[in-house]
C-alpha cells in the first residue's frame, strides 16, 4: 500500500491532465487541471502525515 501511495503521484501527473484535456475551451481546461493538481496535492500531503505512519510495512 505504501508503493501505491508514492506511485500514486506518478499516476496523478498522467491522468489529471488527461481528465482535463477533454474540456472543449482551452481556459477552462487549464483551470480544470490546475484544480485537479491543488486537490491532489492537498490529499496527498493528507496522506503522507496521518495515513502513512498508521500504515503497516
Amino acid at each position: 500500500m505504501k508503493k501505491f501511495l508514492l506511485l500514486s503521484v506518478l499516476y496523478a501527473l498522467v491522468v489529471l491532465p488527461g481528465v482535463a484535456a477533454r474540456e472543449r475551451h482551452p481556459v477552462r481546461g487549464l483551470k480544470k487541471a490546475i484544480a485537479l493538481m491543488v486537490l491532489f496535492n492537498l490529499f496527498y500531503a493528507f496522506a503522507v502525515l496521518v495515513i502513512w505512519p498508521q500504515m503497516d510495512d
